[in-house]
């Protein structure tokens, strides 16, 4: 229903907005004219409109039922196998290293005295 009252009114407008056509040599062209907007309305219109989507489903697939077959035979008998041991590998242990204590030595202390006993007062 909506989409006919759109349409209805989309005709509506475009009916009012239609300038009377006079008779003379311009006819073919204004009929071009609407054929052209005519086209290019119904172009526009299906590259706008949803697409149909068809899915089909798969053909169906038949397993045949698993067979079964019994056989009556003697049991076979035992065989013990022995296997060797693994191979021992040994590895000598990881080096170890010992530092030594780091030994700090303070910078000498130097002292320049200009003659008149420093920053000192009272001096003799």
């Amino acid at each position: 229903m909506k989409k006919a009252m759109v349409a209805l009114t989309v005709v509506a407008l475009a009916g009012a907005s239609i300038q009377t056509v006079r008779a003379g040599g311009c006819g073919w062209s204004t009929t071009g004219k609407v054929l052209a907007g005519v086209t290019a309305g119904l172009v526009i219109g299906q590259a706008l409109a949803p697409r149909t989507v068809y899915y089909t489903a798969p053909a169906p697939v038949y397993y045949s039922p698993p067979t079964y077959t019994y056989s009556y035979a003697a049991p076979a008998r035992r065989t013990i196998v022995y296997t060797a041991p693994a191979p021992v590998v040994y590895a000598a242990p990881a080096p170890v290293v010992v530092y030594r204590r780091p030994v700090y030595v303070a910078p000498p202390v130097v002292s320049v005295s200009f003659g008149n006993c420093g920053y000192r007062r009272g001096c003799r």
